[in-house]
């Protein structure tokens, strides 16, 4: 008799035991529940900006620059000065619709076309987060995130079959031209119409395995897209080749640029050059025609006479390739994010 109670006491214990185990893991997947949940409300929550907490579009920060700002502040927004933006604004006025606010249902936040485009240029030359260009502009996430993607696609349009905005070599003349702007600039160096640089663009993995090995930069050690472009003195790109997929340098992807700049027909004067950094090759063959700043050792092999005269000569390299580079790659950036690469901007960036 002892011995079943015994067994019935240790069944029950044994029972209590598992309930007790199995309610701590509810408890605990229970607990696991509510923190995701809490931390995707928080998520949601942490950019999120309401209509109520911004400007009225009107009334926005953009709306005062567009209407008193000078060319120095459009240039800082978007890369334009003010005849170059209406001239864009021209053309994307053809392609791109606004409802009018009269008609049935909820009017647009953005009510003039100049607001749309300049809420794509100012991204594209800021790469600014959405809430900052929420409250530049005056438009909750909501609204903005749809509006760009459809801007991005009507611009594309409009620049089909449009003159201005196609990658076009400079003629002899205007590289004579663009000497001198960056003559104007360092006196030291003549016949520089230019400067060439490449640019990674970081893409996602593909899930194949001989595909992202086909991506898969060597050098660099992750999957990139490389692009190489040449910028003229004026900010306008004169050469491009994109969608170099994998272990590309700069000696394979600027291979073309280097034939057009040795062609007696695309570039008669064998003293016009480009300014590059220190990634692009300078064989026997392109000697002065693409100029670089000095590397570790250059210097020592210089006859001492001549050093401080190529010392000069390399930091003012550096110094225009610097002040293109910076000026010159918003550009870039909005061509990328636009999908598209013919539109030229006619920033002055040596000016």
């Amino acid at each position: 008799m002892e011995d079943e109670e015994l067994d019935v006491m240790l069944l029950v214990g044994e029972a209590v035991q598992r309930h007790e185990q199995e309610l701590k893991e509810a408890r605990r997947e229970v607990f696991a529940m509510l923190i995701e949940d809490a931390w995707r409300t928080a998520m949601r929550s942490r950019h999120y900006l309401t209509s109520q907490c911004l400007d009225t579009p009107s009334e926005s920060a953009w709306m005062v620059l567009f209407e008193y700002g000078s060319d120095l502040n459009f240039l800082n927004a978007t890369s334009l000065t003010r005849i170059a933006f209406r001239q864009l604004l021209h053309r994307f006025a053809a392609c791109y619709t606004i409802r009018d606010p009269n008609s049935r249902g909820r009017p647009p936040k953005l009510q003039y076309l100049h607001q749309v485009l300049g809420l794509m240029l100012v991204f594209y030359t800021g790469s600014m987060e959405q809430s900052s260009l929420s409250m530049l502009f005056g438009v909750p996430p909501s609204t903005l995130s749809p509006t760009l993607q459809r801007a991005e696609r009507v611009l594309n349009q409009a620049l089909n079959d449009y003159k201005p905005s196609r990658i076009a070599w400079p003629s002899p003349a205007h590289q004579a031209k663009l000497a001198k702007l960056v003559e104007a600039r360092e006196p030291m160096l003549k016949h520089t119409f230019g400067f060439i640089d490449d640019k990674n663009l970081r893409v996602q993995q593909p899930s194949n395995a001989d595909m992202q090995n086909a991506m898969y930069n060597g050098w660099l050690h992750t999957v990139f897209v490389t692009g190489t472009i040449c910028f003229a003195a004026d900010g306008c790109i004169v050469w491009s080749k994109h969608n170099c997929r994998g272990s590309w340098n700069d000696s394979d992807t600027s291979l073309e640029f280097r034939s057009k700049l040795l062609d007696p027909v695309m570039c008669p004067d064998p003293r016009m050059n480009v300014v590059s950094d220190l990634a692009f090759p300078c064989s026997a063959t392109r000697a002065g025609r693409i100029l670089t700043p000095l590397k570790d050792g250059d210097l020592d092999r210089i006859e001492p006479s001549l050093r401080s005269s190529a010392r000069t000569l390399s930091m003012m390299r550096s110094r225009l390739y610097v002040k293109l580079l910076s000026g010159a790659w918003a550009v870039y950036k909005r061509c990328t994010a636009a999908s598209t690469c013919r539109f030229l901007t006619t920033l002055n960036c040596v000016g």
